[in-house]
């Protein structure tokens, strides 16, 4: 039986149709919480929420789908209102929504793909950590926050600027508003995943090799100390625990997991 760690709590999930949004929601309503699912592929997004809404065990009404995009700030305004209105506030936010981008060389890269993800990835986190932070402010009972970062904002590589420029823009926020946040009783950490077994990285293995995705797949996994991919599984219990009483004194903090790619 699960512990309802967070039980009577209100959550938002971002980028709520695709892996890592759906695995942390899954775990966010076996623990008791109520969950507002945000996408902007509609389609998607309903999949996703009647999935979570039939196969778990938790109260009817439970999963609000939003549609909406994050970067833009009116839809985010949105997605935090219709939230409230649904469930009276929000104690937990999984900031996550994010794309991949083109793979070429700076050189390469037209001004409107670098555009695009720092839109999404950057602006998005940004307005989104506004929307939240200020109706935690307002609530005045703390909360807590996780963003999505990557390994990619720790370090640099060859074609990969918007993306890993996006990356690191992400822990630069997430560290300023730790700071900001924590007189109002709100803790704002950040994961770093590594090589996922998800469609970004399908995607961008074909953007790599287009004739031999599979094969990008196996040297990516080789680098791999774990010997293996991660998973969605694995991104959600640690993006939970965060979330929760028990990480109650972390807060600031950029949490690699990443299977040893980066020790």
């Amino acid at each position: 039986m699960a512990d309802r760690r967070f039980q009577g709590r209100v959550a938002i999930v971002t980028g709520g149709a695709g892996a890592f949004g759906s695995a942390v929601a899954a775990r966010l309503l076996a623990d008791g919480a109520r969950v507002a699912l945000v996408d902007n592929d509609k389609s998607q997004l309903e999949r996703a929420a009647a999935g979570l809404d039939s196969g778990l065990d938790s109260e009817p009404g439970s999963v609000l789908a939003v549609p909406g995009d994050v970067a833009v700030e009116e839809d985010v305004a949105g997605y935090v209102r219709r939230t409230v209105d649904e469930y009276g506030r929000v104690d937990l936010f999984f900031n996550n929504a994010g794309i991949e981008g083109r793979v070429a060389a700076i050189t390469e890269l037209d001004v409107a793909d670098f555009d695009r993800v720092q839109a999404v990835n950057v602006r998005g986190v940004f307005l989104g950590l506004q929307a939240v932070l200020r109706a935690m402010k307002r609530q005045g009972t703390g909360g807590a926050v996780v963003n999505t970062a990557s390994i990619a904002g720790l370090r640099g590589a060859g074609n990969f600027s918007p993306y890993i420029t996006s990356k690191h823009a992400v822990i630069g926020l997430t560290r300023c508003a730790a700071q900001e946040a924590g007189e109002y009783g709100v803790r704002v950490n950040a994961v770093a995943p590594g090589y996922m077994d998800t469609r970004m990285l399908s995607a961008i293995n074909q953007q790599i090799a287009p004739d031999d995705p599979e094969g990008a797949a196996a040297r990516l996994t080789a680098s791999v100390k774990l010997g293996r991919l991660g998973s969605a599984e694995d991104v959600a219990g640690l993006v939970t625990w965060l979330l929760s009483a028990e990480a109650g004194y972390i807060t600031g903090g950029v949490y690699v997991i990443d299977g040893g790619v980066t020790s």
